[in-house]
């Protein structure tokens, strides 16, 4: 049974910060900026009165680790999997509602970048991601739900970019093809065809990110820098070979 009010939304939130899903919004779908709301309105998901938007992400490490506690061996992307369980469980259990419309992992092509910024999780990087004050670039999003649960809204507050104060730039000496430029667009062109080039080297690891010395406590252990480099990749190929590429 669900808790009642913000007895049920605090212990949700004790619950999820347990499971690794350190970084939590509730942003308000009714109050998106004219920017957001035109990319959300493009996808055809309408935006409802009282209804909350949920994102849910990790930073760092915690979720991986609580993860490998985890049966997960039937799995295809173990991550995709405990995000939809969690997603679930949580509305359902700490917020009474047992259908929320779940929209990432999943088909639907949100804005996440967006979303994120605005939640004030994030902003640009030189490196084509977006990079975490507080955990540089070893972060993820991982749920964007909606809800009609009655969830205070998350206090958004400004952020600054760590890469402007950031004078070494390593990020951009790193990087072995010059594709991670200090004023120009990252070069993901570039990027890809060394990938590909190189697959047991900057096919599964940028030189790049783990240069970044912000948030640097939190860059995530060999075996999940692996996991991820290596399925980036594989999908990257996939792409590749439908293309004819």
């Amino acid at each position: 049974m669900a808790e009642s009010g913000n007895e049920g939304f605090t212990q949700g939130e004790q619950w999820l910060e347990r499971r690794g899903f350190n970084l939590r919004a509730v942003l308000d779908v009714g109050a998106f900026p004219s920017d957001l709301a035109s990319a959300w309105d493009a996808t055809g998901i309408p935006r409802i009165p009282g209804q909350r938007l949920v994102m849910l992400g990790m930073g760092g490490f915690a979720l991986w680790d609580w993860m490998t506690t985890q049966d997960l061996s039937n799995e295809a992307d173990p991550f995709d999997a405990v995000s939809r369980r969690v997603a679930l469980e949580v509305a359902e259990r700490f917020w009474g509602d047992p259908i929320p419309r779940l929209l990432y992992p999943g088909d639907a092509l949100i804005p996440l970048q967006q979303l994120g910024r605005w939640a004030g999780w994030s902003v640009p990087s030189p490196l084509g991601l977006d990079v975490s004050p507080v955990f540089g670039l070893w972060f993820a999003f991982r749920v964007a739900m909606l809800t009609l649960a009655d969830l205070p809204f998350s206090e958004r507050r400004p952020t600054m970019s760590p890469c402007d104060t950031c004078d070494d730039q390593p990020c951009i000496q790193a990087c072995p093809v010059g594709a991670v430029r200090k004023k120009e667009v990252f070069d993901r062109q570039r990027c890809q065809e060394k990938r590909f080039e190189d697959q047991f080297g900057c096919g599964i690891k940028c030189h790049s990110r783990l240069a970044c010395p912000i948030g640097i406590k939190w860059r995530y252990p060999q075996r999940q820098l692996h996991y991820h480099g290596e399925r980036s990749l594989r999908g990257l190929l996939a792409l590749k070979n439908a293309s004819g590429g």
